[in-house]
């Protein structure tokens, strides 16, 4: 245990286990699992413990907030040395561990100059006796400061009814109007109103562009953060859902974009399909139409050392069809109608005029 501690401004809590029979080592996790609560609380990461060996043991482990991957014994319980302005929510994390354990474990609570409270239970609700006993125990300044903290963390802010309640707390403890309002300022921290820290929160969590970004661990830290901001932890999670939903929304607008812009792309591929098709069966049309076997057969053997055959059998095709204004009105026509620029054009003659060569000997 922590001997001979001058408390000043903080109170001793200490926390041991009474079920004997027990399995030592669920007892021991469990006292591990709540010092890893306390010091997740803002402020408190710091706080130094000293761990209560079980009977069996001898040793008794001075340690940090972290302790060693080996442990020298299987605790029973804990003691810690704690400011008084964190009184509250350390007993109300203290219950919160107890509701889940639900053994019978025994608290002793110092709060200077020389009171100590003594309680056995295994009831969560049984502790709050705890909080209030503790509470009305408090210095002055230190219990006024406990009450505005507690309305803070309920409704996040001051309300009428609780600014109502604490001026009946002033009177009663004999603070002057400007100690509780500076008090109220120190509990209320940077931020004035419920508002204020909503706005805050809600860009903390702009850091999230998708739902995967908002994991445990990012939580984990914007709870920490909901906690020293005085932000009430409904609320805390209703901004969460609110940011979740967002997210969730901004994903599916942005699947259906996604799908509206394939569909487009795809309708755009079919109807340039469509469009090439109709070009392609229109310009066979007029080929053939211009074509003779005598003329076909000219073409293919008219000499020229610099041009392949097929080369020359599309060049001859395409005079052929420039010499008929009829030819060259339905040509452009066809282009235009299919709404086929140039090298589209282009590109489906050829492929139609070298099919057209293999098969010339036929025609």
């Amino acid at each position: 245990m922590v001997e001979n501690l001058d408390l000043g401004n903080s109170f001793r809590l200490s926390i041991k286990a009474l079920e004997s029979e027990a399995d030592p080592r669920v007892t021991h996790a469990g006292v591990q699992a709540l010092c890893s609560h306390i010091t997740q609380l803002s402020n408190l990461e710091q706080t130094k413990f000293a761990f209560l060996p079980n009977p069996q043991y001898s040793i008794l482990a001075e340690a940090t907030a972290y302790p060693r991957v080996v442990e020298p014994s299987l605790y029973a319980g804990l003691q810690c040395e704690i400011p008084l302005n964190k009184l509250r929510v350390v007993l109300r994390c203290v219950g919160n561990w107890l509701e889940r354990t639900a053994h019978k474990t025994l608290f002793v609570l110092e709060i200077p100059p020389s009171h100590t409270i003594t309680l056995q239970t295994n009831q969560a609700k049984a502790l709050a006796q705890l909080l209030t006993l503790g509470e009305a125990l408090l210095p002055p300044h230190e219990f006024y400061r406990t009450q505005a903290e507690g309305y803070i963390g309920t409704f996040g802010e001051l309300t009428p009814a609780a600014k109502a309640n604490l001026s009946l707390v002033q009177q009663r403890v004999g603070l002057s109007t400007e100690e509780a309002s500076e008090l109220n300022a120190t509990a209320m921290g940077p931020f004035r109103t419920l508002a204020e820290k909503y706005q805050h929160f809600r860009r903390e969590l702009l850091a999230c562009k998708q739902v995967s970004d908002l994991d445990e661990a990012f939580w984990k830290v914007m709870r920490a953060k909901a906690v020293t901001m005085g932000l009430p932890e409904a609320d805390a999670q209703f901004l969460k859902d609110e940011r979740l939903k967002t997210l969730r929304q901004e994903a599916e607008q942005t699947q259906l974009q996604a799908e509206a812009k394939a569909a487009a792309e795809a309708q755009r591929q079919r109807e340039q399909q469509e469009r090439s098709l109709g070009y392609r069966h229109q310009f066979e049309a007029m080929v053939i139409d211009s074509l003779t076997p005598q003329g076909s057969a000219q073409e293919h053997s008219e000499p020229a050392d610099d041009q392949p055959e097929a080369a020359r059998f599309r060049q001859s095709v395409m005079a052929n069809l420039a010499r008929s204004d009829f030819n060259r009105g339905r040509l452009t026509q066809a282009r235009e109608y299919y709404n086929l620029n140039p090298q589209e054009a282009e590109a489906l003659e050829k492929t139609v005029l070298d099919e057209l060569y293999l098969l010339s000997d036929l025609l």
